[in-house]
């Protein structure tokens, strides 16, 4: 009942969707979601067409998500110091528009490698620049209903895509290829929105972030305490590529594999706001050390399913996961850093559970070529629950230092 009575205002949360940056904003990705999620649940059947095992996936996944990382943190300072985060928007997601349909061309493992670097890197330009523009359009107590809102709409879009996928298929029967091109309509609309989201004022009048904007992030306990929890969490959450093909192994037909997808996205539009608003209300620490604990579990059963009615089960509860987090997180970040510093925290933060990314990738597949998936979900939940720990103890610590 105390949980039901936190999540009940929802109608007050969604008002927030009044404020023309966040309706905008969680339109430009909604749209951009539909286009990503149109191909993302038949990539690893692209690549395993194109003569990749499982090692290979998770090589190029890592590498597309650690190299594209790198990127995170100098397009964050940059945004800070410009005072013009609109700007990195607009490119980085035109750039991700540009690539996708390219995966229509694709003939050998390593131009899909290419796509995803560019669609990655694009992604590295926009996010630090637009979290801190939604950051920056809100009052701070309603940061994490905001921030839960957009990822919802984001989902919203995440949901759509694979029935887009399987309109294009039934018009195109057998064509997968032609999912990739019909890609690009959604993500250009996106990009045609992003000229009417206005620059935060305040973040125009900030003082540019200098030399030291990293050595001020990494010098707050918080911070750091946060970022070293989700880089061993990190090594445990490799590519959710993995999941489709434990869909697929498990008995799930390739053609289930979009509403499976649905499924799992409807959950976190869902939860999303809820979790969001919840956070607002109990403090986003506790919700941040559930969704560690969540996913570890889920991620422990993902290794013991076999049949195909326990990957339903699972990618919902995986949603849940998901509602749990990315808003919750995002919103945290916000709460941890000056307004001027607030894209080079997103940017830094990404950067470095980004770089864990690509050996996650390479255990989880490495693993699963050698000894099973089995073993690779198990220990991908060992690292998540060792996050967890280390995120615990350190909040423990810090009570008691502040007592």
């Amino acid at each position: 009942m105390r949980i039901c009575a936190y999540i009940h205002p929802m109608k007050s949360a969604f008002s927030l969707l009044r404020n023309r940056n966040l309706l905008l904003l969680g339109l430009v990705s909604l749209f951009t979601d539909l286009s990503s999620q149109m191909i993302y649940p038949y990539l690893p059947l692209l690549l395993t067409e194109l003569g990749a095992n499982k090692s290979v996936i998770g090589l190029i996944e890592g590498i597309a998500e650690a190299t594209a990382a790198l990127l995170k943190s100098v397009s964050g300072r940059l945004a800070d110091r410009s005072g013009r985060r609109k700007g990195f928007v607009l490119g980085g997601y035109s750039l991700s528009a540009f690539a996708k349909p390219a995966l229509y061309l694709a003939a050998a493992w390593w131009q899909v490698l290419a796509v995803r670097f560019l669609d990655r890197t694009g992604k590295a330009l926009r996010n630090p620049a637009r979290d801190a523009l939604i950051a920056g359009s809100v009052p701070a107590a309603d940061r994490g209903s905001a921030f839960g809102l957009h990822r919802a709409m984001d989902r919203i879009g995440a949901l759509g895509g694979p029935l887009l996928a399987l309109a294009v298929l039934a018009a195109w029967p057998g064509d997968l290829r032609m999912v990739f091109l019909w890609s690009a309509v959604p993500a250009f609309i996106a990009v045609a929105l992003i000229p009417f989201v206005r620059e935060a004022a305040a973040a125009a009048r900030q003082p540019a972030a200098g030399p030291s904007g990293t050595r001020i992030l990494l010098g707050s306990r918080p911070f750091r305490l946060f970022l070293l929890a989700n880089l061993l969490f990190s090594l445990g959450n490799a590519s959710e590529a993995f999941l489709i093909l434990k869909a697929e192994e498990s008995g799930v037909p390739p053609l289930h594999l979009p509403l499976l997808w649905v499924m799992y996205n409807a959950v976190c539009v869902l939860l999303a706001p809820a979790m969001g608003r919840l956070s607002d209300r109990i403090g986003r620490m506790r919700v941040i050390l559930i969704s560690f604990a969540w996913f570890s579990g889920v991620y422990a059963l993902f290794g013991s399913a076999d049949q195909a009615w326990q990957i339903w089960m699972l990618f919902a509860l995986y949603g849940v996961y998901y509602g749990l987090s990315d808003g919750v997180y995002r919103a945290y970040l916000a709460d941890l850093a000056a307004p001027e510093l607030r894209a080079s925290a997103y940017g830094l933060f990404s950067t470095a559970t980004g770089l864990a990314l690509l050996p996650a990738s390479l255990l989880m597949g490495t693993l699963w070529d050698q000894y099973g998936s089995q073993i690779a979900f198990y220990a991908a939940a060992g690292c998540s629950a060792a996050g967890m720990l280390v995120m615990w103890l350190g909040v423990q610590q810090g009570s008691e230092t502040a007592s």
